[in-house]
């Protein structure tokens, strides 16, 4: 009886990084449009909400790239720091819920948030 078992292949940790921005980006984008959509009848005319939405979906979309081609030592830091900031959104966004879908929607956002800090954190010390 052979007991070798051969260990799975590791994910490059940058990879994992970068494919939970995207599946966050991903979800944040559905959530913005589902929430467009039942207001459909009243045009979003708030600068103020697209001072802070813009800025928002080009971070997601540069932590996308910087995970994926930035160093290992300053990327976790930046990835840690950007998904608690993140985390306090979608806490926010989770404490304003008022439909089923909302509550859905802000449990996947805090679950990607959550991976992120994880995995970022584990960075330094996984195996190549």
């Amino acid at each position: 009886m052979n007991t070798n078992k051969e260990a799975a292949p590791m994910v490059n940790t940058k990879i994992v990084l970068a494919a939970l921005w995207i599946a966050h980006f991903l979800l944040w984008t559905f959530g913005d449009m589902a929430a467009l959509l039942q207001e459909i009848s009243e045009p979003v005319d708030n600068n103020l909400l697209l001072l802070v939405a813009v800025p928002l979906a080009v971070i997601q979309a540069l932590m996308i790239f910087f995970s994926l081609v930035g160093k290992a030592k300053l990327m976790r830091w930046v990835n840690v720091i950007l998904a608690v900031v993140f985390l306090l959104f979608n806490v926010g966004f989770l404490a304003e819920a008022h439909v089923g879908w909302e509550y859905l929607l802000g449990a996947g956002y805090l679950l990607f948030n959550g991976l992120i800090v994880w995995y970022a954190w584990k960075w330094p010390t996984q195996g190549a």
